[in-house]
């Protein structure tokens, strides 16, 4: 029975199973499985594969007309360039289909646009080198209508690759992307490294039906080899993890167990990490890869994850880390200046300066989407009066539908993105007409934040043991969530603030004294901050809303609680 009670900072809490009746960790999973719609045998769940997920890559409309055009290529010895995009999806695409390429030792070129000075996507100018090439675009060339209209003046075959929502199908030799409007809804969920995958099984099956690999004197690939890749750009694009993409991801995590790729091994050991999960993927891995694209050239990422070199993947990885580090540190700097142009009075917030990085606009559009429930525009102006921004949106706003609106309204140059996350090109001189659009077409129903829980956690049901039983219906992300608790009956104990604006505190059972670590994030200057600090000197007893997660430290595991919110313990429900 669920239960919905007020917190002590004015959210919503809606614990789905709202009493305290677990007695084992195999009754805390089924109750997550079944709140969570999942009506499946849960052991059948917990053994995801992709035998059993995974479809006939045919099933997507061009995918077989693409697929001959490039055997084609392949056995007729043509060029062949690879035109991909700067962030962790469109990195991982680019070196999928490199590293197959490599393997069946077809000569191959590629190109990424720079962040600061080409911008997204598809240019005239860069199709321009390839004019004598077959040019696959992957996690990108869906909207690029002009692009591909001069493409084909110049007879050039262009397979586009891509997860992109669209609106219309460009003209060109091939679109696969389950975003097409005439595509089945099926596999909407896919990144572009997904198609990618997609498109080299099909590539694999069609040269094992040619005889190539006989003929060349090649053993056929495994495919599972370059899971790792897919795996890396469903976390951090923020797939949905579910179905298809869920045995994405736990395949492509064995194979980063088994070390294969060695850019993402050097990553593995520059963090010391002894356990790969979709955590460490979105919060250790993707950061340092997408911090190449952000402030100096995806191309450092390319050579990391296509490097054959222990000694370059080793210094290559230290360098993202480098790069990571330096973000981070524009990051703070521009949410403090944005924090300062914020218009409280409107539903989302549009802010914008000539001395913003570029590269770091969508982080800082994420982080104040996160902090003040709006959805956020943030916009860096160079010195020639051009505008880059990136957008982070709320439930019920889709800001890839504004954005496509705005650029047939002619304020925004161009644009493009998916229901959550878009990125813009605008003038300088219509920062004020965009805002004044917004202003008619953000409007959505406000509400107080909801935060869901799946059920009570008491202090003595958290354990090693609860903790395997959580990760085998893993991975978490995006589609399926970290399982989040209430731990009830618990006094606040030891708080004090770390790193920047940290709070780390423990929770202690009002009866058994019996404690468990935990930390708030970024919330010493918040109200969250205050509602810690007052329940702690006054000793109340609290319930606190979060989720569980383990850490190691010189071979020794321990578990913390992510605390995200607080109630009073006799909270009542509001359904009553």
């Amino acid at each position: 029975m669920s239960k919905r009670i007020l917190s002590l900072t004015n959210r919503i809490w809606n614990i789905a199973e709202g009493e305290e009746c677990f007695c084992c960790p195999s009754d805390v999973v089924c109750a997550i499985l079944r709140n969570r719609g999942i009506s499946e045998d849960v052991e059948l769940f917990k053994k995801t594969t992709l035998k059993r997920t995974m479809p006939d890559p045919f099933v997507f409309i061009d995918m077989e007309k693409a697929v001959n055009r490039f055997v084609k290529a392949i056995n007729e010895g043509e060029k062949i360039a690879i035109l991909g995009d700067y962030d962790v999806d469109g990195v991982s695409s680019t070196v999928l289909l490199m590293s197959f390429l490599r393997y069946l030792k077809v000569p191959y070129s590629y190109s990424i646009p720079n962040r600061m000075e080409d911008g997204y996507g598809l240019s005239i100018d860069n199709l321009r080198k390839y004019k004598d090439h077959l040019v696959v675009t992957v996690d990108c060339g869906s909207s690029s209508f002009d692009e591909l209209s001069y493409a084909l003046s110049e007879n050039m075959d262009v397979i586009v690759i891509d997860h992109h929502k669209m609106t219309a199908i460009p003209d060109t030799f091939a679109v696969v992307n389950p975003h097409r409007p005439d595509e089945s809804e099926k596999y909407r969920n896919l990144c572009a490294a997904g198609m990618v995958f997609m498109f080299i099984v099909g590539i694999n099956r069609k040269l094992r039906e040619e005889s190539f690999y006989r003929s060349h004197a090649l053993k056929e690939p495994d495919l599972f080899d370059y899971l790792d890749l897919v795996a890396l750009a469903t976390v951090c694009d923020v797939m949905p993890l579910v179905d298809l993409n869920r045995a994405f991801v736990i395949a492509g995590i064995k194979t980063m167990y088994r070390r294969k790729n060695l850019g993402i091994d050097a990553l593995i050991n520059l963090n010391k990490i002894s356990e790969i999960s979709s955590d460490t993927i979105a919060f250790s891995f993707g950061p340092k890869i997408n911090a190449a694209g952000r402030l100096a050239s995806a191309d450092v990422s390319v050579k990391l994850l296509m490097t054959q070199n222990p000694v370059e993947a080793k210094q290559l990885a230290q360098r993202l880390d480098d790069l990571n580090k330096e973000r981070q540190r524009l990051e703070s700097e521009m949410i403090e200046e944005a924090v300062q142009g914020i218009d409280e009075n409107l539903d989302f917030i549009c802010v914008h300066s000539n001395n913003w990085h570029v590269g770091i606009v969508g982080i800082v559009a994420g982080r104040l989407k996160e902090t003040y429930h709006k959805p956020s525009l943030v916009i860096a102006i160079d010195k020639d009066g051009k505008g880059r921004g990136s957008c982070r949106s709320v439930p019920g706003v889709d800001i890839s539908l504004i954005i496509n609106k705005g650029i047939e309204k002619g304020i925004i140059s161009s644009g493009g993105g998916h229901t959550a996350a878009a990125g813009f090109c605008i003038s300088a001189d219509k920062i004020d007409a965009l805002i004044e659009f917004l202003k008619e077409e953000i409007k959505y129903e406000k509400s107080q934040e909801e935060l869901r829980a799946d059920c009570y956690m008491p202090v003595k049901f958290i354990s090693l043991d609860m903790m395997r039983e959580l990760a085998e219906i893993g991975p978490f992300g995006n589609g399926n969530k970290h399982p989040k608790f209430v731990i009830p009956s618990v006094k606040i104990t030891n708080a004090k603030v770390v790193g920047k604006n940290h709070i780390q505190l423990c929770l202690q059972d009002e009866q058994s004294g019996g404690l468990v670590r935990a930390i708030a994030f970024r919330s010493a200057d918040t109200v969250l901050g205050e509602v810690i600090s007052n329940c702690g000197e006054k000793n109340f007893v609290i319930q606190a809303l979060g989720s569980l997660t383990v850490s190691e430290w010189n071979g020794k595991k321990r578990i913390s609680f992510i605390l995200e919110d607080i109630a009073d313990n006799d909270a009542l429900n509001m359904d009553i």
